[in-house]
């Protein structure tokens, strides 16, 4: 109890914020460290090493997406006892938990409302009874 007495009772009067941040550095160097402090945060372009070792800055391309749009008809639903449960996609058959040809994940919903879930490689989710066509779409990246 003593050690905190003594210290609020310094003859110092307290110090404002405003002289907080310039009490070890000049502006000058407030500037410099915030300069540098924040450097990390600019965009940096793409850089190609020559074979000489010179470095040039090449510009850094936009990402350039392009719209998948697919169609998918359910022509049936199984249901297992023993084994995953099955579905009929555009006359072929997949096992629940399986991807189709895009990496979209199937998912059979058993329970009352017999359907099945298929997620697009972008995470959407689409759903589905057995004798409905569902019409996917999602963005892809494409190579400039």
């Amino acid at each position: 109890m003593l050690p905190l007495l003594g210290v609020a009772a310094t003859p110092y009067p307290p110090l404002q914020a405003a002289e907080l941040s310039t009490l070890f550095t000049t502006p000058q160097e407030r500037q410099i460290i915030n300069s540098n402090r924040y450097r990390g945060d600019r965009p940096k372009s793409a850089e190609t090493v020559k074979p000489d070792g010179n470095a040039i800055d090449l510009p850094i391309q936009p990402l350039v997406r392009e719209e998948v749009v697919r169609q998918y008809m359910i022509s049936g639903i199984t249901i297992s006892r023993d084994g995953p449960h099955s579905v009929w996609i555009n006359s072929s058959v997949y096992e629940d938990g399986e991807r189709l040809e895009d990496n979209s994940r199937i998912k059979v919903l058993a329970g009352d409302d017999l359907r099945v879930r298929i997620t697009a490689p972008d995470g959407k989710q689409y759903y589905a009874t057995a004798g409905q066509t569902l019409e996917i779409s999602y963005l892809v990246s494409v190579e400039n």
